[in-house]
């Protein structure tokens, strides 16, 4: 038999090295999350798109992938968002001011499965004289609202030590509302974490510590395993409290 020189076996060696390393690194590769938003909005019955606008920022500084392709997303935040006139007192009137309120009513579906909901309302604060100006100003509160609801990012310096991402402040006319205390975590909010390479035994004791807010179901979960969460970080989701 003759004997395969040393250097072609070295060489052999080394590409079967550099081969089993790439599967590795392609088997570990997490899966982009794409979300796609399916937002009705509207201001004082007018077409509008600042809280759309203002979801999509904060969807793409935590990480996300908003994509425009609905049928490529593997998340859906769908729903209704609207501005409307609010009462004022006779003395306002007199000045020919207006106020506004907003509302949002959101649903997050993973594939046609609806596993979270947001419902989220502005009050009237300071009046104004320009309607359309105002409505915005609501509307960009209560998309806030909904931001903080679903993938609020005050988490990720909890569970990580690193201080979350900055999000461009929209001037408004008024400060914005208080940020509820936290009721359970929000898929994406996991998602972010997995994404983020938060340490597994900090995500699985946040899920103790505060619950799950969206609806464990197989397609939930099956997409949590594409963003390359641990079966132990699983069983904490399948085994938490559910506040929804």
């Amino acid at each position: 038999m003759k004997l395969i020189p040393k250097h072609i076996v070295s060489a052999l060696v080394l590409c079967a090295i550099c081969i089993s390393l790439t599967l590795a690194q392609t088997a570990q590769q997490k899966k982009v999350i794409r979300v796609f938003l399916d937002v009705r909005e509207s201001n004082f019955d007018k077409s509008s798109t600042v809280a759309i606008n203002t979801l999509n920022e904060r969807l793409k500084t935590a990480g996300f992938h908003v994509t425009t392709n609905k049928r490529e997303a593997a998340v859906i935040v769908d729903g209704t968002i609207a501005s409307r006139s609010s009462a004022v007192t006779d003395e306002v009137k007199k000045q020919g001011g207006i106020n506004a309120e907003a509302s949002a009513s959101i649903r997050l579906l993973v594939g046609s499965e609806v596993i979270a909901t947001s419902v989220e309302r502005t009050t009237p604060g300071d009046w104004s004289v320009q309607q359309e100006r105002l409505g915005e100003d609501r509307l960009i509160e209560v998309a806030a609202l909904v931001a903080d609801d679903l993938f609020s990012l005050d988490l990720i310096p909890e569970v990580t030590g690193v201080a979350a991402p900055k999000t461009a402040t929209t001037k408004i006319t008024r400060p914005a509302q208080k940020k509820k205390p936290r009721r359970g975590v929000g898929f994406l909010e996991v998602v972010g974490l997995v994404q983020n390479s938060a340490p597994e035994d900090r995500i699985v004791a946040a899920l103790k510590k505060y619950g799950i807010k969206f609806k464990p179901q197989d397609a939930a979960l099956k997409e949590l395993r594409n963003a390359g969460a641990s079966e132990a970080i699983i069983t904490a989701v399948k085994s938490s409290n559910v506040l929804v």
